[in-house]
C-alpha cells in the first residue's frame, strides 16, 4: 500500500497565468512606445563617409535636398507636426481645417510652397505620391524654408536639424540650404551619410 501511494503522486504543474500577463504588458508597453517610421518624401542617394552619428529618433527635423537641388522637409513626431503646422498657420493668417491637419500629421515629408500647401493637403491621401512637389522656395523674394525651420524651433525648442542631400546634388544646392540654416542662428546640424569603410576607394 506504501509503495502504491508514492506511485500516484501528482505531477507537478507550473501556473502560466502570470507570465501570459506579462508577455501582454510588454506588447502594449512597446506598442505605445514605439515611434514607427515612415517613408521618405524623397528617395536621395546619399554620399559617402567615415563618420559615424546615431541621429535621434525624436525631435528631428530633416532637410531632403535632391539631385535638382529642391529642398522637402520632415519632422519626426506626428504631434509635433501638428504644432509645427497651427504656428505656420497663426504667422501666415491661414485656418486650416481639422482634415487638413490629419493630413499633415500623417505625411511623412513635404516640398511645396506656401500657396500649394493647402492644395496638397486636401488631395486624398492615396492620389497625393502622384502629387508634384516641386521643393521649398529658398531663394527669391522670401525664403520659406527659413520660416519653416524657425517655427519648427519654437514649436520643438529642443529641435535637432540634420541634411540629407544626394550624392550627385550640385554644391551649391547644399550651400544655399547652410547658408539659410547659418542665417538665422542655426550652427549646429548634421550631414546625413552612409557608411564607407577606410578602404574603400569606390567613391560615392
Amino acid at each position: 500500500m506504501r509503495w502504491s501511494a508514492l506511485s500516484r503522486s501528482k505531477t507537478p504543474q507550473i501556473d502560466m497565468t502570470p507570465m501570459v500577463d506579462m508577455a501582454f504588458l510588454l506588447v502594449t508597453f512597446f506598442l505605445l512606445a514605439t515611434t514607427f517610421k515612415t517613408g521618405e518624401i524623397v528617395w536621395v542617394q546619399m554620399p559617402r563617409s567615415v563618420a559615424g552619428l546615431n541621429l535621434p529618433m525624436t525631435d528631428l527635423l530633416t532637410i531632403y535636398v535632391d539631385k535638382d537641388g529642391r529642398a522637402y522637409m520632415s519632422l519626426t513626431s506626428p504631434q509635433a507636426r501638428r504644432a509645427w503646422l497651427h504656428e505656420y498657420g497663426r504667422v501666415s493668417q491661414v485656418a486650416y481645417t481639422e482634415e487638413e491637419y490629419r493630413a499633415f500629421e500623417t505625411m511623412s515629408g513635404f516640398g511645396v510652397s506656401s500657396a500649394q500647401l493647402r492644395n496638397l493637403l486636401q488631395t486624398p491621401a492615396e492620389e497625393r505620391k502622384r502629387f508634384k512637389q516641386n521643393g521649398i522656395p529658398i531663394k527669391g523674394d522670401k525664403n520659406e524654408l527659413a520660416e519653416w525651420i524657425i517655427l519648427a524651433r519654437v514649436t520643438i525648442p529642443r529641435l535637432r536639424v540634420a541634411i540629407k542631400a544626394d550624392a550627385n546634388t550640385p554644391y551649391q544646392k547644399v550651400e544655399d540650404v547652410i547658408k539659410t540654416l547659418t542665417e538665422i542662428n542655426v550652427l549646429r546640424f548634421t550631414l546625413i551619410t552612409q557608411p564607407k569603410k577606410l578602404n574603400d576607394d569606390a567613391g560615392y
